[in-house]
């Protein structure tokens, strides 16, 4: 496991094998990161801000992509 500092809230978090976050904190100790509750905390933010929800993107992909095909 490897710990790192979060950018947000500054405290340290670690980071377990399995996290899809691990090889980029272990090559690159320089990259900024954030912890769990900052990450969650920053995205329900941004969705309430702009009422865009993942689903809602992939629903806009689907479509725009389908007309580009076309």
């Amino acid at each position: 496991m490897y710990t790192t500092i979060c950018l947000i809230c500054k405290k340290e978090f670690a980071i377990p094998f399995s996290d899809f976050r691990y090889k980029d904190i272990k090559y690159n100790r320089g990259i900024h990161h954030v912890c769990n509750h900052c990450d969650k905390m920053v995205q329900d933010e941004c969705q309430k801000i702009t009422g865009l929800t993942p689903e809602l993107i992939d629903v806009w992909d689907k479509v725009l992509r389908s007309r580009s095909i076309m």
